[in-house]
């Protein structure tokens, strides 16, 4: 890792994430019954918007993650020397990303708003419902459980090599860490109920990594500079 090839990847990375957030707008960004909880209001919405905003926002989504892979993957360099144990759970958790995060994780949540829509249309709503709820608690559930230990640790992982100066980077640099934007993008949600909201609540992690990969883009040259890594 140098960084010319960096600077390439985050920029691919940079791209997938802007992918991931369109994905995730045509997923989330309507405004929910009131008085929704969270997983109401996706079952509500999944009747309201055109089928084939899940299905393209489910796909185009699991392309932008898999895009993402090569940017995030420029963390572990920075890290495996001085945390070689954590570089390397950090590494597994990227190949976890890139196998589940798109394809387990992403594309379901379009999938399960799509089967309910057409489900409703062809049986009622109770039985679509009860159809969804199995997909979300046989598929998706546990696809997302393995996902979120990898990714909550990997996060874990990233901020503490950062906090503790273990990269080039000055350690409040930890702040660009896709757990805490996802926890900060997710947050706005307490401020209200409206398409714009809810489109930026449902985009968290690709908002997060928008963040996070201009950060990283910005201050290699000036923190990491010419510096190789293998």
């Amino acid at each position: 890792m140098n960084r010319e090839k960096a600077e390439r990847y985050l920029k691919l990375g940079l791209f997938g994430a802007m992918l991931t957030l369109i994905g995730d707008c045509l997923i989330g960004a309507a405004k929910f019954p009131d008085g929704a909880s969270m997983i109401e209001g996706y079952f509500a919405i999944a009747l309201t918007m055109p089928a084939w905003r899940p299905i393209l926002g489910g796909l185009i989504g699991f392309a932008g993650i898999c895009l993402e892979f090569p940017a995030l993957m420029t963390v572990y360099p920075l890290i495996r020397e001085k945390m070689p144990r954590g570089g390397n759970f950090y590494k597994l958790a990227m190949y976890v990303y890139l196998a589940v995060g798109g394809g387990a994780v992403h594309l379901p949540c379009g999938t399960f708003m799509w089967i309910y829509k057409m489900a409703e249309e062809a049986v009622g709503r109770e039985i679509a419902r009860n159809i969804a709820l199995r997909y979300l608690l046989y598929f998706l559930l546990p696809s997302a459980a393995v996902f979120g230990v990898f990714f909550v640790g990997a996060s874990v992982v990233q901020f503490i090599a950062f906090a503790k100066g273990c990269t080039p980077f000055p350690k409040w640099y930890c702040v660009f860490n896709l757990l805490i934007g996802k926890a900060v993008f997710n947050s706005v949600r307490r401020f209200g109920n409206t398409a714009l909201i809810n489109g930026i609540g449902t985009s968290n992690m690709s908002l997060g990594a928008i963040v996070m990969f201009t950060a990283l883009l910005l201050g290699w040259k000036k923190y990491v500079g010419n510096r190789e890594y293998e």
